[in-house]
């Protein structure tokens, strides 16, 4: 019997090319898992079911992004969280969290369907989300493990400095994806 729900990219309609001259490399990381959770930072037991499940507390302090394993964790706000996991984890993840939160005052959703990653990376990566970013990306104002949720030519984002160095990671809507990154092609076309 086949499987009537094949998971598919947002993007699987269109072609990522190798970039060329000095343009940056623009590359989907599909099927990344996506789990929102909210909660009190400063609950004990908050504290515990988190670190008892990731190996790590959630950051606490703002616009920061940590690793926990194989996963990153999101500060979006005093008591809100995004959980990134490889693909397929974000199921036993979600039950884990749930179970070690029970009695606590929290929420643990998957939003995994709604969201997407896409990688821009090169020497002008920044300069190519510069293009329309409000931020100031310079790696001395803007450092990994920092993250920020703003806007990219109107599609609202969640971004990050890559760990090493080489550029950005942005998460998207998937109803935003398509948009996007034919924006993105567009306006990498100035550095080809």
């Amino acid at each position: 019997m086949s499987d009537l729900f094949q998971q598919e990219s947002p993007l699987v309609q269109i072609e990522l090319g190798e970039p060329r001259g000095n343009a940056p490399h623009i590359e989907e990381k599909p099927f990344r898992g996506y789990i929102n959770l909210r909660g009190r930072a400063e609950h004990t037991g908050f504290i515990a079911g988190v670190l008892k499940v990731l190996g790590v507390e959630a950051p606490t302090q703002a616009n920061t992004v940590i690793e926990a394993g194989e996963n990153r964790i999101y500060w979006l706000g005093p008591d809100e969280w995004l959980i990134v996991t490889p693909a397929g984890q974000q199921d036993r993840v979600k039950q884990d969290l749930l179970a070690a939160l029970d009695a606590v005052f929290s929420s643990v959703v998957d939003n995994s369907s709604g969201l997407t990653m896409i990688h821009i990376t090169g020497a002008n990566a920044g300069a190519l989300i510069a293009t329309d970013c409000p931020l100031d990306l310079h790696p001395r104002e803007f450092k990994p493990g920092q993250s920020a949720q703003t806007r990219l030519a109107k599609a609202g984002m969640t971004i990050a400095p890559l760990a090493d160095g080489a550029g950005f990671e942005l998460i998207i809507r998937r109803s935003f994806a398509d948009y996007l990154l034919l924006w993105l092609q567009d306006a990498a076309l100035a550095f080809e």
